[in-house]
């Protein structure tokens, strides 16, 4: 049995019906990548697809409290207002990120979802200065198929239907989070993007690290598995990229079904299924070549800082203040 990053739902890899969901996963994030070289805009690889992925086909049970509608709306708003920034907002970069992710923290919490996956959304576009509608149109349309597929996973009978509660959050507390995690990324932002190691704090480690602050949360008791569930992802993403694409020179759609194993394999050993995780092995396909060799190791720094800041906050805020 895996456990559901943030829940307490699990999950039983035995189930027949898994194959179907692991081939919709490899599907979608064949399709965008393979459209990104066809169409030579990278800017088409929205990593948070991999996330989705797992969250919608993978989990029993989808793995956000929120509906479609809102889903989509979010990851649409969230996309538009990360170019927009990058446009309209002259200020240092770091200072459009964290903006950025405070944007996002403030979206979810008005949305009433827990749907953390928009976070990335609108902090992607400007950790790497994306300034073309190419971005937005693409987040929209693969959020799209992601649930039109779930849909149709639900009309076969092959994933529950879901009925939507909206979330109800203490407002001091998610604030008192929000300004926790809101000082502690404008400090990390402005250190890793002065010293150019910026994917320390790649998108999806923020949404990792908005879930574990989160005291209904249950992964952080075990925050070496994530930690190295994180990573290990990452690992596959980078060598996959670089034996395969840069060694051998094949295509970045030649790493996509490797990657999607590694995840799958990595889920399976640590018995824990992170959405996050599986974005930052998609993310190794969209950044810069000289940046691969790099990247897992400033995605190592990255997740266990943020890890270790949210074991402090839940055991010395959540814990005392808030019980």
């Amino acid at each position: 049995m895996v456990h559901i990053f943030g829940t307490n739902k699990s999950i039983d890899f035995k189930a027949p019906r898994l194959f179907t969901s692991y081939f919709c996963m490899l599907l979608v994030l064949f399709l965008m990548i393979l459209a990104a070289e066809l169409f030579g805009e990278k800017e088409i690889i929205f990593p948070e697809i991999a996330a989705l992925s797992v969250g919608c086909f993978i989990a029993p049970k989808l793995a956000w409290s929120t509906s479609y509608v809102r889903m989509l709306a979010c990851i649409s708003i969230c996309a538009i207002l990360g170019v927009l920034i990058v446009i309209f907002v002259p200020l240092p970069l770091w200072v459009q990120f964290v903006l950025a992710f405070m944007l996002g923290q403030l979206i979810l919490f008005f949305s009433r979802t827990s749907f953390a996956p928009m976070i990335s959304a609108i902090s992607l576009p400007v950790l790497v200065q994306t300034r073309g509608a190419i971005y937005i149109v693409a987040a929209f349309f693969l959020t799209l198929v992601v649930i039109l597929l779930r849909l149709l996973l639900e009309k076969r009978g092959a994933k529950p239907v879901e009925a939507y509660s909206p979330v109800n959050v203490d407002k001091k507390e998610y604030f008192t989070g929000f300004a926790f995690r809101s000082i502690l990324v404008l400090f990390i932002a402005f250190l890793c993007i002065r010293f150019d190691v910026k994917f320390c704090v790649a998108p999806p480690l923020l949404v990792a690290f908005t879930e574990l602050t989160n005291k209904k949360s249950v992964a952080l008791s075990r925050w070496m598995s994530v930690v190295l569930l994180v990573t290990l992802c990452a690992f596959a993403g980078a060598v996959s990229r670089y034996i395969l694409c840069m060694l051998f020179g094949f295509p970045l759609w030649s790493a996509v079904v490797p990657i999607c194993l590694y995840i799958i394999l990595f889920v399976k050993f640590f018995g824990l299924l992170l959405p996050p995780a599986a974005a930052m092995g998609i993310l190794s396909l969209l950044i810069p070549e000289d940046c691969v060799i790099m990247y897992p190791l400033e995605v190592f720094a990255g997740i266990l800082v943020l890890t270790l800041f949210a074991v402090i906050y839940r055991k010395f805020f959540v814990s005392r203040i808030f019980k």
